[in-house]
């Protein structure tokens, strides 16, 4: 991070973040403070409305640091990368200010640096994300650029092949980690080559395959306005960032046309799924299974239940793993949830000689949490209370509310959605996260992943009596697996 970039977060942390006063009498030290105790605080609203081609605006007004951050939605992301070119989504968010309008990369770049604006774009599944960090006097010029930036990239084929090259190279040198064969593998076993199967940034042989002429049919069919959403947060009004939003991407219209991958999650799991890395003094392991998206009913059941039993470090699963056999410096779970579809993964890395038996205490655990040691009301309440006591951190920083905006936006949900976090976290009983508890805590639903040195291994994980089928790093199965 640049001493520019960290100036400006201390900058607005300051600004957003409410102001304590102490009383009169100071705090009273006499007694240990309430660990759940009450909170009333809730996001600030957020100001809607739509732009002339169709673009929905969110705005949250925060005058205090003259900074602001924008973000510009769209509703079509990796999910439409066909399977043999995963990553092209990626590629070509990467590519659109490798040279845009009039301008090389480099004076782009330069003309960014010189209006102490930061760009960036990323490609997320269920939709592609372009940032702004700028300062409030110079929020006009910098939209300027990128609007060239987003309406007129130039895709250069000198540019294409730096870029491409580098993200091969890249992704050559991730398949050395086990943690990263471990997830090309997890992806690719609960959802197949459907949606959510696939790494957004592609692996090494599927970015081998892409062309120029693939970046341009991505961009004309994925970079466009309608269904879209521009986030601002920062020192500006309704009426001076809509004037300047109407200047700079009034000319952007249209609608995306590439179609998303369907949803086909997968079922008899009942496997381990495992990826050799020869000499590897550690193991990457994980328990994972399908479950529902964004949409799912027991959204809030599932993360009440699993804060206490993966989700932190105080929960059931680390405390075995970590504290009491001293197998890992970390192991933890959670639920991804994605607009189509979701998961639940509870996983590690592990000393190599702890590899079996680390999987038998996290099906211990699973065994134990929807049997004989059901989630007690002690767990709930500390579980409800350190979500809803950290919730407010999310919103210290400028950047850090565009960025929980953003995620609202790409998995669905109405900009009042956080408003109604805390009671709805808080509403979960014993009753109602025990029984989501035991909905996702049978063994035998979870697929199990293990990437580490299978000579070493191998032997210890027939003993779990399910078949081993073998993958590559880049999430392709091989044809020597064992159904032993």
């Amino acid at each position: 991070m640049s001493i520019r970039t960290l100036g400006m977060a201390l900058i607005a942390l300051i600004a957003i973040a409410p102001a304590v006063s102490a009383s009169e009498s100071g705090p009273d030290r006499s007694k240990l403070p309430d660990p759940m105790g009450t909170t009333n605080w809730t996001p600030p609203e957020v100001q809607q409305w739509t732009l002339k081609n169709g673009l929905a605006v969110w705005l949250l007004e925060v005058h205090e640091a003259p900074l602001v951050s924008l973000r510009v939605v769209t509703t079509h992301g990796a999910a439409t990368d066909p399977v043999d070119k995963a990553g092209v989504a990626s590629l070509m968010v990467d590519m659109m200010d490798e040279g845009a309008g009039d301008r090389s990369a480099l004076a782009l770049s330069e003309a960014f640096q010189l209006l102490a604006t930061d760009y960036g774009g990323q490609a997320y599944t269920d939709g592609l994300v372009f940032t702004l960090e700028m300062l409030a006097d110079n929020v006009e010029a910098s939209l300027k650029l990128f609007s060239d930036v987003l309406l007129r990239p130039q895709f250069s084929q000198k540019e294409f092949e730096r870029r491409k090259a580098q993200r091969i190279a890249s992704a050559l040198a991730q398949e050395a980690s086990p943690a990263y064969g471990a997830t090309a593998v997890r992806r690719r076993v609960l959802f197949g080559t459907g949606y959510g199967g696939q790494l957004t940034g592609g692996v090494r042989q599927s970015l081998e395959g892409i062309t120029l002429d693939d970046l341009k049919g991505r961009y004309e069919g994925l970079v466009k306005p309608k269904g879209g959403t521009i986030i601002i947060v920062g020192d500006t009004t309704k009426t001076a960032i809509n004037a300047l939003l109407e200047s700079t991407l009034g000319e952007w219209t249209g609608a995306p046309s590439l179609a998303v991958a369907s949803a086909t999650p997968q079922s008899n799991l009942n496997a381990i799924y495992a990826v050799d890395y020869p000499g590897s003094a550690q193991s990457v392991i994980s328990l994972a299974r399908p479950t529902a998206g964004t949409d799912a009913e027991d959204l809030f059941a599932t993360l009440v239940f699993n804060k206490q039993f993966s989700g932190g470090f105080t929960g059931r699963v680390n405390m075995n793993l970590r504290e009491d056999k001293g197998y890992t410096y970390g192991a933890r779970g959670g639920f991804e949830r994605l607009q189509k579809a979701g998961s639940y993964k509870i996983g590690a890395k592990v000393k190599r000689d702890t590899t079996r038996k680390s999987l038998d205490e996290i099906i211990k655990e699973l065994a134990w949490v929807s049997g004989d040691k059901p989630l007690t009301e002690k767990e709930l309440n500390a579980g409800k209370g350190g979500m809803i006591k950290s919730f407010p951190g999310r919103f210290e920083r400028m950047s850090s509310v565009a960025g929980q905006l953003v995620r609202l936006v790409v998995d669905g949900y109405s900009p009042d959605w956080y408003a109604a976090w805390p009671k709805r976290v808080n509403e979960i009983d014993l009753e109602t996260a025990r029984s989501a508890g035991t909905k996702y805590t049978d063994s035998t639903g979870f697929a199990i992943i293990v990437a580490g040195d299978l000579s070493k291994i191998g032997e210890s994980l027939k003993g779990l009596g399910r078949p081993i089928k073998l993958f590559d790093a880049q999430g392709n199965a091989l044809p020597e697996s064992s159904d032993k």
